[in-house]
């Protein structure tokens, strides 16, 4: 969810008025106003400096009903027991649940297109839905299982060139059932779904050349007792194809919607002991990977840590975490940057609009630029390479080293008897991850255990029925 990057596929025309409001306003003063009045609700205690919520970031919103339906059987699941058997839900209610998003969200908000397999939905109004929500100010990732690209060559750059989407998180583990390919459907190991993972990462690659566009691209594994011990696994390959996988988040399962009874369940210290291990980080040094966590509203709930994946040939892929706590330049940095631009984001810019937001902040900050950066950046060179820090600098530029930025996170959701304690109450209460329901937002938690999801539901079925006896 942190905030970089720069698109190159819009509608609207690049206008003056447009690059003159980013250079003088390069926040957004709605995305401060949204920060400033989430911070306010944030409790004392939970306003620390790793605390992203309300600071940098507005949290995040999904859909929900867009197409309950999903030709997967996974083992870990949190849709409703009937959820195959609803129908879509219509394309204005689903608009309807943007717009309440993009006022909590604010400009270039994130949205997740998500419930049940939205490609299954006529790919016509899959498109018609992410060029709503790029129109009315929100980021949209398609989340999906991805086996529809698959099934369909060129869906995915359809889906780029014709809806614009610019975002997209492909799930990927071995509790899905029905994969396409025997080598793939009853997966039991991690290892057995390396060539699907690298089989993704060449199509994301191939649809980025053939269109020209910008695919940021995430991925999600559902951790369970059984897979937990091959998370440092895919730790090394997500790094080894940061170019494409931006971001990896880890969900340790939860016992809500069709989840398989009895699955069992992965504290959150045994799974970044393995995200550590997976990072090469030695089990006596692994409480310091856990001081570079940012937060995201509750410390239950999620968790980020963000850095620099360096990978050169020949060696073992190196990441560099950023935080308050990664080292004291970086204090300094983030520091100075969360002061003056907290909320700053590129990512619905175009070229031209990122250049004026840029030069907006260098005005305001020219020594940032021309002093702090540079250090920072030479203070990181020399982290990764005490021997020959200009060399490695050097093997970027020329690219024989290759530098990505990846997150990873981990995020926690509560069952229904996690939700009625003291403490569950109080993660609901900073929830950062909402949906709209009956026109109000509520927490993802709330939606997948307390009964929401099956409200919703039902509501669709009775539209459905409605508009049966009316056409009567």
């Amino acid at each position: 969810m942190w905030k970089l990057g720069t698109t190159s596929s819009h509608d609207a025309p690049v206008t003056l008025a447009g690059l003159w409001h980013r250079f003088r306003s390069p926040v957004d003063p709605e995305a401060r106003r949204n920060l400033d009045a989430i911070w306010d609700g944030i409790a004392p205690e939970l306003r620390t400096e790793n605390q992203m919520f309300g600071r940098h970031e507005e949290g995040c919103g999904a859909t929900i009903g867009v197409m309950p339906r999903c030709d997967f059987a996974c083992r870990g699941c949190y849709l409703a027991a009937d959820a195959n058997r609803i129908p879509a839900m219509n394309l204005e209610a689903v608009k309807a649940q943007m717009r309440i998003l993009r006022q909590r969200l604010g400009p270039s908000g994130n949205l997740q297109l998500t419930d049940g397999e939205v490609t299954l939905r006529p790919i016509n109004e899959v498109i018609e839905l992410i060029r709503y929500a790029r129109a009315i100010g929100l980021i949209p990732m398609l989340m999906t299982h991805g086996d529809s690209f698959r099934r369909n060559p060129g869906l995915l750059e359809r889906l780029m060139t014709d809806g614009g989407l610019e975002e997209v998180s492909i799930h990927i583990d071995t509790t899905q059932r029905g994969r396409q390919g025997a080598a793939y459907k009853y997966a039991i190991r991690e290892a057995e779904l390396m060539p699907l993972r690298a089989e993704f990462a060449t199509m994301v690659r191939d649809a980025r050349q053939s269109t020209g566009l910008t695919l940021r691209v995430g991925t999600t594994v559902t951790v369970t007792p059984q897979n937990v011990g091959e998370v440092a696994d895919i730790v090394r390959w997500i790094q080894e194809n940061a170019d494409v996988f931006r971001m990896i988040g880890f969900m340790p399962v939860a016992d809500v919607g069709r989840t398989e009874a009895g699955i069992g369940r992965v504290d959150v210290e045994t799974l970044w002991h393995e995200i550590a291990r997976g990072l090469n980080i030695e089990p006596e040094n692994t409480d310091r990977l856990e001081e570079n966590q940012w937060w995201m509203g509750h410390p239950g709930c999620s968790r980020v840590v963000i850095g620099a994946s360096v990978c050169q040939p020949g060696m073992a892929p190196q990441y560099l975490p950023f935080s308050m706590n990664s080292s004291e330049h970086d204090r300094r940095i983030l520091k100075s940057v969360l002061k003056r631009w907290a909320g700053v984001t590129f990512r619905a810019d175009r070229p031209a609009e990122a250049l004026a937001r840029i030069a907006g902040m260098v005005v305001r900050a020219p020594g940032l630029f021309a002093w702090t950066l540079p250090r920072a950046a030479w203070h990181w060179l020399r982290r990764l390479d005490q021997q020959n820090p200009l060399g490695l600098g050097w093997r970027i530029l020329t690219g024989t080293a290759r530098i990505d930025r990846l997150m990873i996170a981990s995020h926690h959701f509560m069952s229904a008897a996690e939700m009625a304690t003291d403490e569950g109450r109080y993660r609901l209460r900073h929830c950062v991850f909402m949906v709209p329901v009956d026109g109000e937002l509520k927490s993802m938690c709330e939606v997948n255990a307390a009964g929401l999801r099956d409200r919703v539901y039902a509501s669709i079925v009775s539209d459905v029925n409605d508009g049966l006896d009316t056409a009567a």
